[in-house]
């Protein structure tokens, strides 16, 4: 399905980055994983996609790193961003502003720099699908950065998918995803689907939004149904 295309992953050596690799390579794109640990475990992309697997080391937060990506990378097809920055839960008057604008410049700040940088490369009928998360439309306590970053995220999206037509852009919003502590598997039980996603459940929402060419603008929620209750 995704034959003759390349799509470049940022954060996809590990997580739902790394699903969303294996399953555009199973479908036939020639894969670039772009990522701050992709010489770390090089073995793992490589073991899980295949020789033809490019991998280049990079941090998204670095203007530098992000031209000599796109030096290496000159044309793509779709753009998917699934970093994740640093943070742990922490009440809102506990939280170091450092540690919260560390956050923002991995998550927000990284894909809007990515971003303008890979506008050139991009093919107009291609897309760029961005990552935010449940913390955004349903609030938790001790989650505040995260939320705001992901609310801020799906308001660029929604913008981009204006200014950058034909261009399509999207945002996934995933719930909560496997592994997670004993105490969230059980609150999982008390979704409608009775468990957490997997990272292949997530990928296959990446998928259906690179294959779907009359979608741009939207959040597309795989929470499980954890946002009704």
């Amino acid at each position: 399905m995704l034959e003759g295309k390349t799509v470049l992953v940022a954060g996809g050596s590990s997580g739902i980055g790394l699903s969303v690799a294996n399953l555009a390579h199973k479908n036939g794109a020639h894969v670039v994983i772009a990522s701050r640990n992709a010489l770390k475990h090089n073995d793992k992309p490589a073991n899980c996609l295949g020789k033809t697997i490019e991998t280049h080391s990079f941090d998204i937060t670095s203007d530098e790193d992000i031209y000599q990506l796109f030096k290496m990378v000159d044309s793509l097809d779709h753009l998917i961003i699934a970093v994740r920055p640093d943070v742990k839960p922490s009440p809102f008057l506990k939280t170091e502003t450092a540690e919260a604008k560390q956050a923002f410049e991995t998550k927000f700040w990284g894909p809007y720099r990515l971003i303008r940088a890979a506008w050139p490369h991009i093919k107009q009928d291609g897309s760029i699908i961005l990552t935010s998360g449940i913390a955004g439309e349903k609030i938790y306590k001790g989650v505040s950065t995260m939320a705001i970053i992901n609310s801020a995220v799906e308001t660029l999206c929604r913008s981009l998918a204006v200014e950058l037509a034909p261009l399509r852009v999207n945002v996934v919003s995933p719930g909560f995803v496997e592994p997670k502590p004993k105490e969230v598997q059980e609150y999982a039980g008390q979704f409608p689907v009775k468990r957490l996603a997997s990272v292949n459940d997530v990928a296959m929402v990446y998928l259906h939004l690179m294959l779907s060419p009359y979608i741009t603008g939207t959040i597309t929620v795989i929470d499980g149904g954890a946002r009704l209750i």
